[in-house]
């Protein structure tokens, strides 16, 4: 009986720490775990036409790509082919990866995933490694690289479009963008399921038609995100020796730069800078003669109004206003980095469809819906009136914001509809550019110039022109003949 009882409670223990061991890999295991190992097959459902084929994805993952329209340029939003990869250095986990490229050309898409049996209210974490390879040669880093190369990851936690997967959802919440040239990098996104099925995707887009135009993705997990840790013991408040505390002297002051700057977001131009901040494109460019508007990047900082100099204080010590060796700034100069600002949104008509709005001629676009959010929590819409944008969500905490547009079926995105934003006090600014389907079918390419044009005339109407001419001479031949006739009589 003795016996009994102890191989009964030697099992019993070894259950409870067999089940917990086991509870507690299954409560860490990923939720999707996607190395791109497995078979590839294509995909030509969801609306996407591949009829040329070369969309080829896990089963699970369907294929998304903007279309090209006649208005865009030659070699402008190409359909992507996707293919399983298993190259030296594009592959970092495993022995494969996804490869979504477009040759001589540019594309905007990706892949998505439509994820069930989601826990509503659960935090979940999105990860992804990223890489890019892009240059207007045959080396094998990105030695000439296209502009702009943008690669991101988003959750949409309402589980799609009225059960549909659509990329420029603004329900998607999204990560960061990078550029990861020649190198895996990684992807973030952390959201709160709102429904039993999410769908995840993967993004990237780049600006010039170079030779190669390709990205990588790799080790694709969806996971729970870890509750916050709980400190097991209190900090020590033990008072500190003041004998054994070492004096420190105060750092030299070091004088505050009072330039007034601005960080280039996504679309930015140099004309649209100065028109934005009430310069002339003349006094942007003096006050930054180093930029160049075909060097213009993403998160540049530019000088918009030069500050007044002020002299480094003595350490330890507070210059009064007004003191000798110091000067007063100006109220108008920013002493420090404001702790709110704004996120401003306009849509407008891009006629020429260079997704760049010419300040004067391309008219703002009304019944444009913006919706701001944060965290995965809407914070505010807006409805363009076509009339007083550029519009400011006012009063913005520092930090990362998510600002998407909602276009009606009559119009046609020429930029990205949505994008993660950062605000850093200040003003930032988020553009779309909008087009009229039946003015996206309208052939934008230069015009041709002008030649002297030579006349050209049809077979039919040159043997016209000669039996005319013929019957002509025959008449004046008979002319001739009648009054030679008449002559010789009178001679006779």
């Amino acid at each position: 009986m003795k016996m009994s009882l102890t191989r009964l409670i030697a099992c019993t223990v070894l259950f409870i720490a067999s089940t917990g061991f086991h509870g507690a890999q299954a409560q860490s295991a990923p939720l999707l775990d996607e190395g791109f190992e497995g078979t590839f097959q294509n995909d030509a459902a969801g609306g996407v036409d591949c009829a040329q084929g070369g969309c080829n994805v896990p089963a699970g993952w369907g294929v998304w790509f903007t279309k090209r329209t006649d208005a865009d340029a030659a070699g402008i939003n190409l359909q992507p082919k996707y293919e399983q990869t298993r190259t030296a250095g594009r592959v970092r986990g495993g022995s494969a990866a996804l490869r979504i490229f477009s040759d001589q050309g540019t594309h905007t898409g990706g892949v998505y995933r439509v994820v069930q049996n989601m826990t509503p209210g659960a935090r979940l974490v999105l990860t992804a490694f990223g890489l890019a390879y892009s240059t207007n040669d045959d080396s094998p880093i990105s030695t000439r690289p296209s502009r702009d190369v943008r690669m991101k990851i988003g959750v949409d936690p309402l589980g799609g479009d009225g059960g549909k997967a659509n990329p420029f959802s603004p329900q998607i919440i999204w990560s960061a963008e990078q550029g990861p040239l020649d190198a895996y990098k990684p992807f973030t996104v952390e959201v709160e399921a709102k429904s039993s099925t999410v769908v995840i995707y993967l993004f990237s887009t780049m600006r010039d038609p170079v030779r190669h135009n390709d990205v990588f993705w790799d080790d694709v997990r969806i996971s729970l995100a870890q509750p916050n840790a709980t400190p097991t013991s209190a900090p020590s408040q033990a008072t500190p020796d003041p004998a054994a505390v070492t004096p420190t002297a105060a750092p030299a002051a070091v004088a505050p730069s009072t330039d007034v700057t601005v960080t280039v977001e996504s679309g930015g131009t140099l004309l649209g800078i100065a028109f934005d901040n009430g310069i002339t494109l003349e006094e942007l460019q003096k006050l930054n003669p180093d930029v160049a508007p075909e060097t213009l990047q993403v998160g540049q900082v530019l000088v918009i109004k030069k500050g007044v100099p002020s002299a480094a204080a003595e350490p330890g010590t507070t210059p009064e206003p007004g003191a000798a060796g110091t000067a007063v700034a100006p109220s108008d100069v920013l002493t420090g980095t404001p702790t709110v600002g704004a996120a401003c949104v306009q849509a407008y008509f891009d006629d020429d469809g260079n997704g760049e709005r010419a300040e004067r001629g391309e008219d703002l676009v009304p019944q444009i819906l913006f919706t701001l959010s944060r965290d995965g929590t809407m914070l505010s819409t807006y409805t363009s009136t076509g009339v007083d944008e550029p519009y400011c969500f006012e009063n913005l905490d520092n930090g990362q914001y998510v600002v998407a547009a909602t276009v009606l079926q009559i119009y046609q995105p020429s930029t990205p509809i949505n994008d993660t934003i950062r605000i850093r006090g200040g003003r930032t600014f988020f553009s779309i550019g909008i087009r009229r389907i039946a003015d996206a079918a309208v052939n934008v390419s230069a015009t041709a110039t002008p030649t002297t044009k030579t006349a050209i005339v049809s077979t039919e109407n040159a043997v016209a022109i000669v039996a005319v001419i013929g019957g002509l001479l025959m008449i004046f031949g008979l002319i001739g003949f009648v009054v030679s006739a008449a002559l010789r009589r009178k001679r006779l």
